[in-house]
């Protein structure tokens, strides 16, 4: 095969599947991607036997065929490459010509035929999402991570279902996405357009496959088509599609955790609250991890003792006249939370030293997270 691309246009595709093609699988060749030349296009293929990315480009091409070549070198080789117009061509026994004139490199591929086969998935029924609203609801959800050694299906998963929320009096059916640590909750709705073919009791999707699907979010462009169909989340554009392989197990009830009815609202500005966490964080350590809140007549004190670093004290002014609360939290789900709102000023719904935080926006109906107490010592 041999053909030539505009290094611009592929350097950023090649940029962003590293994370599917660094993954350690049992399979060496998943480190690679396959590159196909026919007619005046090439496409990309990237799968982890998880997650697929597949991408279609303008190129000029010589001579078809398909190649299976290392991504990480592939992509070192394009974004140190000089000129903007590169040339690839096969020559013989696998090996691969990069370039030409003054600046050349020459590589072995692998044997394309041992490159995981990408699942044929047809009849897909896509709905229509808002793309910055797809990319905010991925964040959400991913920012909740867990270790590398989780092993619970809801923890290392997102649960992706339909539900229906009653709009000015009319029932609107929205798509949404939950994602815990069983220390915090996030929950993320989003309207559609077309009919969503999902379980009842949704989906679980692997967040490492959201944290991949977040980098191809467009936002420049209006509409991202998603599917659910043959054990795989399917998202596509104009020229780009990746499918994620569903995690198998139950998603626990969740919904009891966000409910907030005997709970006290209290304003918060979320840019004053979030740097006042972040300062108070400094302290923190991975034995000792929590702060206190106090929730007191219009006052919020927050304080730290660790042992093993020091003490600090934060106050800051609230409007609040309840009876005085204590609770601990860490510090950091805090800031990852209030990260993702977009409202100026936040609702912190707090009840006793055993419940959950609850945030919600003043004017986003769409995003709550919770924080789960901790012991305070």
């Amino acid at each position: 095969m041999k053909f030539s691309f505009d290094r611009k246009q592929i350097l950023n595709v090649l940029s962003k599947i590293q994370g599917i093609t660094g993954k350690t699988t049992s399979l060496t060749i998943t480190a690679d991607i396959l590159i196909k030349a026919v007619g005046s296009q090439i496409s990309i293929t990237a799968n982890d036997l998880e997650t697929v990315f597949l991408g279609t480009y303008d190129a000029q091409v010589e001579k078809e065929g398909v190649l299976s070549i290392n991504s990480k070198k592939f992509f070192e080789i394009i974004r140190e490459y000089p000129e903007n117009n590169i040339l690839v061509n096969e020559i013989e026994n696998r090996w691969v010509e990069i370039g030409k004139g003054d600046s050349i490199f020459h590589i072995v591929a692998s044997d394309y035929e041992n490159f995981p086969e990408t699942p044929m998935i047809e009849d897909i029924e896509f709905i229509e999402v808002n793309s910055k609203n797809l990319k905010k609801m991925v964040d959400v959800a991913t920012i909740v991570n867990c270790s590398v050694e989780e092993k619970r299906v809801y923890v290392i998963g997102s649960l992706i279902e339909k539900i229906s929320q009653n709009n000015n009096g009319n029932d609107e059916d929205r798509i949404r996405i939950v994602s815990t640590d069983s220390r915090r909750l996030h929950c993320c709705d989003a309207k559609f357009k077309g009919d969503f073919q999902v379980p009842d009791k949704g989906v679980i999707i692997p967040k490492k496959g959201l944290s991949e699907l977040s980098k191809f979010i467009d936002t420049n462009k209006n509409e991202v088509k998603i599917g659910i169909k043959d054990n795989h989340f399917i998202s596509k554009n104009s020229n780009e599609s990746m499918m994620i392989k569903l995690l198998e197990g139950e998603y626990p009830d969740y919904k009891p955790i966000l409910n907030d009815e005997e709970m006290t609202p209290i304003e918060m500005d979320k840019r004053m609250f979030s740097t006042l966490m972040r300062r108070i964080s400094i302290l923190t350590s991975d034995n000792f991890n929590s702060v206190i809140l106090n929730f007191k007549n219009n006052e919020l004190i927050v304080t730290i003792t660790n042992p093993e670093i020091g003490e600090s004290k934060e106050e800051m002014m609230i409007s609040y006249s309840g009876e005085e609360i204590k609770s601990a939290f860490n510090p950091r789900y805090f800031m990852d939370a209030l990260s993702v709102f977009e409202d100026n000023i936040v609702i912190i719904n707090i009840k006793g030293d055993k419940s959950p935080c609850i945030i919600k926006g003043t004017n986003d109906n769409q995003l709550v997270c919770a924080i789960m107490a901790m012991h305070i010592s």
